[in-house]
């Protein structure tokens, strides 16, 4: 038996979120189908829509967009941040909709880190001494992977209450956005699957991509 392709895609909520999360995408998928399937699977590199989940045009447009990759891949992850929930899962929804007449097109999985995308990036403390020139990580205030979803208090600063964007900031300063950019694929090809297992929304979403590549057949 040949190898069967997958496709994936992704449509995310900011142009910062695609370089982490697409390769993240492919990671995962490669693992969980090396682990559970009978099949052997080549799985292509993540789709990127153009559109944004949070972009101009309103849903409708988003919806479109998403759509038209749809049409190109197995599975669609549909990405929103824990504050725009919603908003992913009305894509979401739509997308599953639409498919029932077009049973080709992509089966849409949810995929929404607590609190946001820099909540799982900054899960494994090793990966980002490996591969984040100038961290301070004296300064990594979580105890536990797990503790990445909550806003906490750095060790130097025990007062304040920070969430994954300032604490980015605090380890890296003004230039964190444009340092996690250009780390992006280094820091998922040293990330320890493992370790973001223990983060719960990203267990929920493994489940939900689980459950898809099992009605597709893969696993």
């Amino acid at each position: 038996m040949g190898e069967r392709p997958l496709r994936p895609g992704l449509i995310a909520e900011g142009s910062s979120d695609e370089p982490y999360l697409g390769k993240l995408i492919k990671k995962q998928l490669d693992a969980l189908l090396l682990a559970k399937s009978h099949h052997t699977v080549a799985v292509a590199d993540c789709e990127i829509a153009p559109a944004r989940t949070t972009g101009s045009g309103g849903t409708a447009a988003v919806i479109d967009a998403a759509w038209d990759l749809a049409q190109d891949c197995h599975l669609l992850f549909v990405h929103c941040d824990a504050d725009e929930r919603g908003k992913a899962e009305k894509i979401a929804a739509e997308l599953a909709d639409r498919r029932r007449s077009a049973e080709r097109a992509a089966v849409p999985v949810l995929l929404v880190p607590v609190l946001m995308t820099e909540s799982w990036m900054l899960a494994d403390r090793k990966a980002l001494e490996a591969v984040v020139p100038g961290i301070e990580t004296a300064d990594y205030p979580y105890a536990k992977p797990a503790a990445v979803e909550k806003n906490v208090a750095l060790p130097s600063a025990k007062k304040a209450k920070l969430g994954p964007k300032q604490v980015w900031k605090a380890l890296l300063g003004d230039q964190a956005h444009e340092t996690l950019t250009d780390a992006a694929e280094a820091l998922v090809q040293r990330t320890d699957l493992g370790v973001l297992a223990q983060v719960p929304s990203y267990r929920a979403w493994v489940e939900e991509t689980e459950a898809a590549l099992a009605g597709l057949g893969y696993l």
